[in-house]
C-alpha cells in the first residue's frame, strides 16, 4: 500500500534540521521538509501541479475551504489521488503536507525536528488527527505519532477554552490601555499560548517513551482504517 510504504520510509529517515527554525542542516538536502518531500516523490506521490501554478488570489480563496478538507474530504475533489501539497497554509502554519491518499482521505503530515529528544510546540498545540514525523539529532532517528497520542481531545478542549478566556481578558485590558494612552503610543498586550512538556525523560523522551511503539502502530492502524472506510 503506497501510503503505508511511504510512512515506513519516513520512519527510517535520519535526522534533518528544520530549516524554518535553524540554520545549517545534516545529511544534505534542504532540511527536514525537503527530505520528506523527496521521500514522497520517491515512493510514487506527485506534487499537485495545479496548486503550485494557481494565482495567489485563487489560492487564497481555496485556503479557507482547504482547512475543511480533513473532515470533509469530498471538498478536495479537484485534487487528484496520489498527489500532495507542500505547506498549503504557508511556512508558519501546520501541516507541512496535505497528502491525497484516497478520494475520502486527506492525510495531514507535519515535520518536527529537534536537537534533543522532544519537539518544540511553541504556540501550536498537537492536532489530534495530524500525523507527525519527528526526528532527533541525539538519536539520528525518526519516530511517527498522531497528535492525539500526545495531547488528548479533552486536554485540547481545555486549552482552547483557556485561550479563549484570555483573549477576552486581553480585549478588556487593551480597551483600558487605550483609554490611558496619554503618550499616544498605541501600547497593547497579547497573551501568547506556549505549549510545553515536562516531567523528565519518562514523559518527554519520544524515543525511549514506553508508548513509542504503540503510538507508531496507532498511525498505521488509523491510516488503514481510514482507507477501509473509502
Amino acid at each position: 500500500m503506497l501510503i503505508i510504504d511511504t510512512l515506513l520510509a519516513i520512519r527510517q529517515m535520519p535526522y534533518y534540521k528544520n530549516v524554518q527554525s535553524s540554520s545549517g542542516l545534516v545529511h544534505g538536502g534542504g532540511g527536514h521538509e525537503a527530505a520528506i518531500c523527496s521521500v514522497l516523490i520517491e515512493q510514487g506521490y506527485k506534487k499537485w501541479e495545479k496548486w503550485d501554478t494557481m494565482p495567489d488570489k485563487c489560492r487564497f480563496r481555496n485556503l479557507v475551504r482547504m482547512r475543511e478538507w480533513i473532515d470533509t474530504p469530498s471538498l478536495s475533489s479537484m485534487m487528484p489521488v496520489g498527489t500532495f501539497v507542500e505547506q498549503p497554509f504557508g511556512t508558519n502554519d501546520a501541516p507541512d503536507f496535505y497528502i491525497k491518499v484516497t478520494d475520502n482521505f486527506i492525510m495531514p503530515l507535519e515535520a518536527k525536528s529537534s536537537s534533543n529528544y522532544i519537539p518544540m510546540w511553541n504556540s501550536g498545540k498537537p492536532k489530534p488527527d495530524f500525523v507527525y514525523a519527528f526526528c532527533s539529532e541525539k538519536t539520528d532517528k525518526t519516530t511517527l505519532f498522531k497528535g492525539e497520542s500526545i495531547l488528548s481531545y479533552e486536554q485540547s478542549r481545555m486549552i482552547n477554552e483557556h485561550i479563549e478566556k484570555h483573549r477576552k481578558d486581553d480585549e478588556e485590558l487593551n480597551y483600558k490601555l487605550k483609554q490611558l494612552d496619554i503618550n499616544h503610543r498605541g501600547i497593547s498586550y497579547y497573551t501568547r499560548p506556549m505549549i510545553q512538556q515536562s516531567g523528565g525523560a519518562d514523559f518527554t523522551n519520544y524515543f525511549t517513551h514506553p508508548n513509542r511503539e504503540q503510538d507508531e502502530q496507532l498511525v498505521f492502524d488509523w491510516v488503514n482504517e481510514k482507507i477501509k472506510q473509502t
